[in-house]
């Protein structure tokens, strides 16, 4: 009986071992995931982005609409590409993964810095978190099914401060 109990125990913290490994490993492939994605982004090729995303997947990105489909993202991309906006950077950082069935849920943080025709030459940049839902496949591979991210940066705060700049600006003699 003592055999079987000290078998068990064993095999029970060796399975557990064995699964930490695989969630460390899980998580270098989403980060390895998300850095061709982000290199894509930056390169303007979104075309190679899309087949990383499921059909019906959710997007919930700050200050914006809730999204449902592979097409109203496109969509949506292709607006911002339209305005003259570019990314010039970005890079997330996966910081936590929990692992339920066939999800895989990447939390962590990003920074981005974008090209923007209404603020002429000026860069502007951003760093907030973000979660995205990945769902595993049947051949293995991972597809977003939802995602939402929004900013670290309160912009009414921002305005308030440009706000006062220009106050002090204007009171100098």
């Amino acid at each position: 009986m003592k055999k079987l109990f000290l078998f068990t125990l064993v095999f029970a913290f060796v399975v557990s071992c064995s699964k930490v490994q695989d969630v460390g490993a899980l998580k270098e492939k989403v980060q390895k995931m998300n850095d061709e994605m982000a290199t894509m982004m930056v390169s303007g090729d979104m075309s190679s982005v899309w087949p990383n995303y499921s059909d019906d997947v959710i997007s919930m990105p700050s200050y914006e609409p809730m999204m449902k489909g592979i097409d109203a993202c496109k969509e949506s991309s292709k607006k911002m590409m339209e305005s003259g906006m570019k990314m010039t950077a970005f890079k997330s950082t996966v910081t936590d993964l929990l692992v339920s069935g066939d999800y895989v849920i990447d939390i962590g943080t990003y920074e981005i810095t974008m090209m923007v025709p209404q603020m002429g030459d000026q860069p502007w940049s951003d760093h907030g978190k973000y979660m995205t839902i990945w769902e595993t496949q049947a051949d293995g591979s991972l597809k977003v099914k939802a995602e939402t991210w929004n900013t670290d940066v309160n912009p009414w705060m921002e305005m308030q401060k440009a706000h006062e700049n220009e106050g002090e600006e204007a009171n100098k003699p």
